[in-house]
């Protein structure tokens, strides 16, 4: 795709999101669909389906194996032999320290469910997950990194991006915080201006570092 269309995509995602924290502060409620391909809770009601790229930010566990071995003949060849097996322990060592790592993974692109009680999405394809509101303790809204970030109190920290994530933000925003924080919490300011440019910015700050750009569907 022509980059001219890729910025067109992610203009169009930031205009969704500005026209849709409007509509919001105006007094008129969120979207609702009629249905989805999901089974819902009783009462449960159904307000978006988004395309976004999901991660999630943990550590983990990695064993690695160290060579071990004898050498015999001359004092050059066993000091060269010895020399480099250090040297294959160390990077065996330093790649698993760098696996084991706090950092995002999982990434992959889904379909979201947005409803009024939580974020359904179907991971690795096989798997249906489900994230409350009413369990966010806290919302980062990286407006212009293009991603949202979501922490909560028992499980790792879930990360939305792409074009939809400013759309996402707001209607989480609403959903979790209420009407004054669409308003009022400084990130969502960032949407009374047009965007500038159509792709991400570089350099993410906080625990919003090194998103991976690059060319996303268009969601809504």
């Amino acid at each position: 795709m022509p980059a001219d269309g890729q910025d067109a995509m992610w203009s169009q995602g930031w205009e969704q999101a500005v026209r849709f924290r409007e509509a919001l502060l105006d007094g008129f409620p969120l979207p609702t669909l009629p249905a989805v391909p999901v089974r819902l809770n009783a009462g449960e009601v159904a307000h978006a389906e988004l395309v976004l790229d999901y991660s999630r930010f943990y550590g983990q566990n990695v064993t690695y194996s160290q060579s071990s071995g004898f050498y015999f003949g001359s004092p050059l060849f066993v000091a060269a032999g010895l020399a480099g097996q250090a040297i294959g322990n160390s990077v065996a060592r330093s790649r698993a320290q760098a696996m084991a790592a706090p950092q995002w993974r999982e990434f992959q692109r889904v379909t979201v469910y947005l409803t009024d009680q939580r974020l359904l999405a179907l991971v690795d394809g096989v798997r249906w997950l489900s994230w409350y509101h009413s369990a966010m303790m806290q919302i980062q809204p990286f407006l212009g990194q293009w991603n949202v970030v979501q922490l909560f109190e028992d499980c790792e920290p879930l990360r939305w991006s792409g074009p939809a994530a400013p759309w996402l933000a707001v209607a989480l925003v609403r959903l979790g915080y209420g009407l004054d924080h669409v308003r009022d919490l400084p990130e969502m300011n960032l949407l009374s201006r047009p965007v500038v440019g159509g792709s991400p910015d570089s350099g993410a700050t906080g625990i919003a570092d090194d998103l991976s750009h690059g060319g996303h569907t268009p969601l809504m």
